[in-house]
């Protein structure tokens, strides 16, 4: 056991250290919002759904970055919690447009003030880390012609 605690977390890899550090933000956040009943999924829903108005599933998945399908059961719990509809879109009677009800706002609310009061890092810190995962997300969702001019320029560096 000593030597598994002397490797932690220093000889990690990055993608284990990010995966291991959301798994632990997922677990704490979903023990502040268990009371709503809410996950830290549900949570990320509700907000994307504010965030872009209404939208389709598929929209909505591919700006949370999960599956159509995996979104779909998501919001299927939401809706039987009353937080949000799901209406037929106007010109194709398969599309469903997504929406929040006022009481899915108020429980967004509710959910953003409990997320807010959870004891934060360094602020400086904080912010550092913020902009470098941005950059990160932003480098993975870019066009794959995108990342091979990038890639190719910095070869030439």
């Amino acid at each position: 056991m000593a030597l598994a605690q002397q490797n932690r977390p220093a000889g990690w890899s990055t993608h284990r250290l990010l995966s291991t550090a959301a798994r632990l933000d997922e677990r704490r956040i979903n023990r502040r919002l268990v009371g709503l009943g809410l996950t830290k999924s549900s949570f990320d829903a509700l907000d994307c759904v504010e965030e872009l108005g209404p939208a389709t599933q598929n929209c909505l998945a591919d700006e949370l970055g999960i599956t159509a399908q995996s979104l779909g059961k998501i919001l299927d719990r939401l809706k039987d919690l009353g937080l949000l509809t799901k209406e037929r879109g106007a010109g194709d009677g398969r599309s469903r447009s997504v929406r929040l009800t006022p009481r899915g706002r108020s429980v967004l609310r509710t959910a953003e003030e409990l997320v807010r009061g959870l004891p934060r890092p360094e602020r400086d810190a904080e912010v550092d880390l913020r902009r470098h995962l941005e950059q990160h997300i932003a480098h993975l969702t870019e066009s794959p012609q995108a990342q091979a001019r990038a890639d190719e320029a910095r070869e030439e560096a």
